[in-house]
């Protein structure tokens, strides 16, 4: 479920800014770029194949840049389809405009960044670089990753799994992030990879971030978090890999990459190869034409989105991890949408936890929340967008939320409780 115009966020670094590497240069902000790109070599083995162009710019051509990027990368109905998929399951409110917040967000945090499309380091007007040796080293790291694993292809690849993508941002943003502190300690003339004490501070700049940004600050929490996983999440993940691989960590995590943002968040299911179930979301008969709309995976980091949304952050971390997978399905029947979503668990105590918790989900989402069943196995009656009902059946939670029918809902009613018509 995590959409792919959250991605963009691999161009703007949240917490670190950078510069781009000319042959030769004037301005002090590139002065030391071969020597840091010498060190990165070292502790990565990765050979620089070629120097980096660099170009500035100033605010008003970055919103240009992002705005267009956008466009080229998502088609207007995908971009319609990403609001809404997150407006259904009540991560952001029915007012929110996905595009111009994405660009507000970027544009508000951006103090340079490398763009592998035109394989080039941007630079922007005003940004104060002659001091941050150390985060030029985090956007070098992006460059010398994309000359020998292509970024481009590897972060937008066509994947039906938008949970998969977010994995491999993670992937991206992590090993830079990682690759950042081990340049300083190397700077320092320690041949060590991070302390705990080092890999923590770029979990505890992502906490703090929100403060110093007022627009990712009053951003919804999916949005928010979407930004910071990357960094936060794959930091801890590449210091795993790294520490069971070493050097060849920085091939690895590209060439046999994690598939979903689970292996980000438990490495040992990276390891283990364990992939996530795809339990199929369940459906309804209408007299009215229905048509897909949308659909995709609803990756361990959304489900942890919006258990902490609506029941705290302890409660996410708790159930969230016994999530084994889930799909969701939005269907067009009479102009309007109607959320089907199946998730699966690993026991029957998970699933039953995951559907109490669901309940208060959906009784919080919407101004208005009358079940006119409310048991151990069904959550059902009408909400804001039309009728819905959730049901828990052994290891599976499977609801359908916004039936405009009540003869439709009825059916599907009995047919969950195994009376069809």
């Amino acid at each position: 479920m995590h959409r792919k115009i959250l991605v963009v966020s691999l161009l703007l670094p949240l917490f670190v800014s950078a510069a781009g590497r000319p042959g030769r240069t004037e301005d002090p902000a590139f002065g030391q770029i071969d020597s840091i790109v010498t060190i990165l070599s070292q502790i990565t083995g990765l050979k620089e194949e070629h120097t980096v162009p660099y170009g500035r710019m100033n605010q008003a051509q970055l919103r240009k840049f992002l705005s267009h990027r956008i466009h080229a990368t998502l088609k207007p109905k995908d971009l319609e389809m990403d609001e809404l998929t997150l407006k259904l399951f009540g991560l952001v409110p029915a007012g929110f405009d996905l595009k111009k917040e994405t660009i507000d967000l970027l544009a508000e945090q951006a103090a340079a960044f490398y763009d592998y499309r035109e394989k080039k380091l941007f630079l922007l007007e005003g940004a104060s670089l002659s001091s941050e040796e150390t985060t030029l080293a985090h956007e070098l790291s992006h460059a010398l990753a994309d000359q020998h694993f292509n970024l481009e292809k590897f972060v937008d690849d066509d994947s039906a799994s938008d949970d998969e993508n977010l994995a491999h941002t993670a992937v991206v943003e992590g090993q830079a992030s990682w690759l950042m502190l081990a340049y300083q300690m190397r700077r320092q003339g320690v041949n060590e990879p991070p302390s705990p004490a080092m890999l923590a501070t770029i979990e505890n700049s992502a906490d703090a971030s929100t403060s110093d940004y007022p627009v990712l600050n009053g951003s919804p929490l999916y949005i928010q978090q979407s930004l910071m996983f990357p960094y936060a999440q794959g930091t801890r993940f590449f210091e795993d890999v790294y520490r069971r691989f070493g050097q060849k960590a920085f091939s690895a995590v590209f060439t046999d990459p994690p598939s979903d943002s689970a292996q980000i968040i438990h490495s040992e299911r990276y390891f283990a190869h364990v992939k996530p179930t795809a339990p199929t979301p369940p459906s309804f008969d209408s007299v009215e034409k229905q048509k897909e709309i949308a659909a995709g995976e609803v990756g361990e980091f959304d489900n942890q989105m919006l258990l902490w949304q609506y029941l705290g952050k302890q409660e996410a971390l708790r159930l969230a991890p016994h999530m084994r997978g889930a799909q969701f399905r939005i269907v067009e029947s009479g102009k309007k949408p109607i959320l089907e979503y199946a998730s699966e668990w690993d026991s029957d105590s998970s699933a039953s936890d995951y559907f109490t918790a669901y309940k208060t989900v959906l009784r919080k989402k919407w101004k208005h929340c009358d079940p006119t069943r409310d048991t151990e196995k069904f959550f059902a009656g009408a909400g804001d967008n039309g009728f819905f009902l959730t049901e828990r059946n052994g290891r599976f939670v499977n609801s359908i939320e916004g039936i405009v029918q009540q003869a439709a809902w009825r059916r599907a009613l009995n047919r969950a409780d195994g009376h069809p018509e």
